[in-house]
């Protein structure tokens, strides 16, 4: 099928961006040393938590916010993750952009329209 087909040659676009590799060269940085492996790992779990928590409706106390950044400005602390944050985040940034392109041009209506 042809939308297949479109869909490789995306992602063959995508690896051959400078955003993508750097995103993959400072990941496999990352997780190719198990302190910070570590480091990240934690700093997502913690990260998931406090989402899965909201998700169920709580609400996020200041202080459980000032944790999280306090530890995002520790992992930051190291050289290697604070490049990988920054490359991770552009990354991202990307993919969000090409997300809101296809849904702009393939338009999703709910059983009410």
């Amino acid at each position: 099928m042809k939308v297949y087909e479109k869909a490789r040659e995306l992602v063959e676009a995508l690896q051959q961006e400078e955003i993508y590799a750097e995103f993959v060269k400072w990941q496999r940085q990352v997780f190719a040393d198990p302190g910070l492996k570590e480091t990240l790992l934690a700093l997502r779990r913690h990260e998931f938590e406090l989402h899965r928590q909201q998700l169920k409706g709580k609400e996020l106390s200041e202080e459980e916010k000032d944790n999280l950044r306090r530890l995002y400005e520790s992992a930051r602390q190291d050289a290697v993750i604070k490049l990988y944050l920054e490359a991770e985040y552009r990354f991202s940034r990307m993919m969000m952009d090409i997300q809101k392109i296809i849904n702009a041009a393939v338009p999703v209506k709910g059983p009410e329209n």
